[in-house]
């Protein structure tokens, strides 16, 4: 069964998201997979930039969540109303400040309308 929901085209961490207004473009400074770091906890502050694309005419409720290996939510964002119409794709951008506690793979799930959309991986070693 296929549910009538946005797709996830791309999603990147990076430590900085310039946005051209005139143009629509974004520059994604620092795109990075995860940290390296001599030691741990680790406070952290990026960004992640999240396409999303849906051909008809719609408005969803998407919000983002980092979980740790385990599953269980280290933060997560408040949620936030995209309307697709005029266009087909949609941007969020959104500013992360937190703790890694302990090297491994951290998940950040995507979720629309309270379904999970993707999964993608942040490792750190």
């Amino acid at each position: 069964m296929k549910l009538n929901l946005p797709t996830v085209n791309a999603f990147l961490n990076c430590q900085k998201v310039n946005q051209d207004v005139i143009n629509k473009s974004y520059e994604l400074a620092g795109v990075f997979q995860g940290f390296n770091s001599p030691g741990y906890p680790l406070g952290v502050e990026f960004v992640t930039f999240c396409r999303l694309t849906y051909e008809e005419t719609a408005e969803f409720q998407v919000d983002i969540s980092l979980h740790d290996s385990n599953g269980m939510k280290l933060s997560d964002s408040l949620p936030r109303k995209i309307a697709f119409g005029e266009t087909s794709c949609s941007d969020l951008v959104t500013a992360w400040r937190v703790v890694i506690p302990t090297p491994g793979t951290y998940v950040f799930k995507i979720f629309c309308n309270n379904l999970n959309l993707a999964d993608f991986k942040l490792y750190c070693r």
